[in-house]
């Protein structure tokens, strides 16, 4: 009997296909370095490690072709630096790749490029994704979740109702509208300033020292986007925050993030140190509540962490349901390997709900 269990298991895990879609115009920043490549590579390397096969696609001249009663996507070539190869202004000179046929039965589609909406993303794109969801693929992260983590107002909502502890946060309703807000937030200035919506890799996230000043930046930057959706936040000092990923409703790996000298963000990407950190069960249940009650099966949770971390709840920040690897990837050893493998196993395929609060 239990030679026939093991050989059931074994069974369920086959290889698949990973689809995974980038935005090769997703960086709003006029400086490189956006770690795209990096993840591209990091990717390709433990797909071969699994033995999966994967496939990059850039939404950008993506389109989707049925023939035949198959499926095929049809995306712009790619170097051997990881970039994608962009057309130039002559007719016909895009470089397309072979066409990929993909099936929910053995394709994962991995959307990391969606981006957000108004800035760097495309009502199109969305309805492409969505549509393969329609028709039975399994995508990680999934729209749903995508859209819930692109507002970090509403996740403040569904935190706070949900009973994690957040920093206080109040929308600004319109260009002359600071004075209200900071009156609601009811703290004290410096207050953090940011798009609710539109930040990249920390890019998006202020800190204001005076009424005059958050006056005169809510004006502009309303000025130069007329419909942005901007918050004031509590400033709540801290020398690092820290980073946790959650897969399947389980922590697999947590990084703790040195604020940068003179600024307020701790982004690695921006040059943030980072270091392996230890949960405390608080953190690590809180985590486990905040990447629930935004449906993520992968995702980051950042918070801050409490002057008492044995006894108080963490400041929950956001959840990002396309986190990048790179940085964990160096403190947790394989961290990127083992997400893909789950996968081999088909009944993985199905979000474990069991846990969730």
């Amino acid at each position: 009997m239990e030679k026939f269990k093991s050989f059931i298991t074994e069974a369920k895990e086959e290889p698949y296909e990973l689809v995974v879609f980038n935005n090769s115009g997703d960086n709003i920043r006029d400086v490189g370095n956006s770690g795209l490549a990096k993840l591209i590579k990091l990717l390709d390397k433990s797909a071969e490690n699994v033995g999966v096969k994967i496939h990059h696609i850039d939404f950008v001249g993506c389109y989707v072709t049925k023939k035949g009663g198959k499926t095929f996507l049809n995306s712009w070539s790619f170097n051997e630096d990881a970039e994608v190869i962009k057309p130039d202004e002559k007719a016909d000179s895009a470089e397309y790749q072979k066409p990929i046929e993909i099936n929910p039965e053995r394709t994962i589609i991995m959307p990391r490029g969606l981006g957000t909406i108004g800035f760097t993303s495309s009502r199109a794109w969305v309805d492409m994704i969505r549509l393969f969801e329609e028709d039975g693929f399994k995508t990680v992260p999934s729209v749903d979740c995508w859209d819930v983590c692109s507002s970090k107002f509403y996740c403040d909502g569904l935190f706070r109702n949900a009973g994690l502890r957040t920093p206080k946060t109040v929308p600004v309703a319109y260009s002359d509208d600071a004075e209200r807000a900071i009156k609601e937030l009811g703290t004290k200035f410096p207050v953090i300033m940011k798009s609710s919506s539109g930040t990249q890799t920390g890019v998006g996230v202020v800190i204001v020292e005076s009424m005059r000043s958050l006056h005169a930046i809510v004006q502009m930057t309303s000025l130069l986007m007329k419909n942005i959706d901007l918050v004031v936040q509590e400033y709540i000092e801290t020398k690092y925050d820290v980073r946790v990923i959650v897969h399947n409703r389980k922590v697999i790996g947590s990084m703790k993030r040195e604020v940068i000298t003179g600024d307020v963000r701790s982004n690695v990407s921006l040059g943030a140190e980072a270091s392996g950190f230890e949960l405390t069960e608080i953190e690590e249940k809180d985590c486990l509540t905040a990447a629930g009650v935004v449906n993520g099966e992968l995702v980051g949770v950042d918070f801050i962490p409490a002057k008492n971390r044995e006894k108080e709840q963490p400041y929950m920040l956001e959840v990002n349901s396309m986190p990048g690897f790179g940085g964990i990837e160096e403190i947790e050893k394989g961290l990127t390997d083992n997400i893909l493998s789950h996968y081999l196993n088909r009944d993985n395929w199905t979000l474990d709900k069991s846990t969730e609060t």
